[in-house]
């Protein structure tokens, strides 16, 4: 689960060559699989139409397997990825969106969830 979670949260966009690209600076934080394009350089000169700095990306990662399935269970992170990038955070990003009610800086790590069966009152009378 620890190796999955890693895998789909990654984004070392400075040293992965696949995040390399043909802009300034010359490499791109979107193109990785956890997606920030709040990580674009303000000043950056990107070829692809839509690339610039916001609140877009990657904001979650849900996971399972056999076993935690079978009983309803998965792990979850809330919020871009951080692991080989600085946590997101509202008051150093720039950026201009309304954010009521969210934290600050999300930086969490993983939650086990376990879904419970739905009750139902078969002595209900409709």
């Amino acid at each position: 689960m620890d190796s999955i979670m890693s895998y789909m949260r990654y984004n070392n966009y400075k040293n992965d060559p696949l995040s390399r690209c043909n802009c300034t600076p010359p490499y791109n934080p979107v193109y990785a699989i956890a997606a920030r394009y709040d990580l674009l350089s303000p000043n950056g000169e990107y070829i692809e139409p839509g690339m610039y700095r916001r609140a877009v990306g990657g904001i979650d990662v849900k996971v399972t397997n056999r076993e935690l399935s079978s009983s309803l269970e998965y792990v979850a992170v809330s919020g871009p990825t951080w692991q080989d990038v600085p946590p997101f955070q509202w008051s150093t990003s720039g950026l201009p969106d309304n954010h009521v009610g969210q934290p600050d800086k999300w930086q969490f790590g993983p939650v086990h969830h376990k879904w419970q069966p739905a009750r139902s009152n078969r002595n209900e009378t409709r």
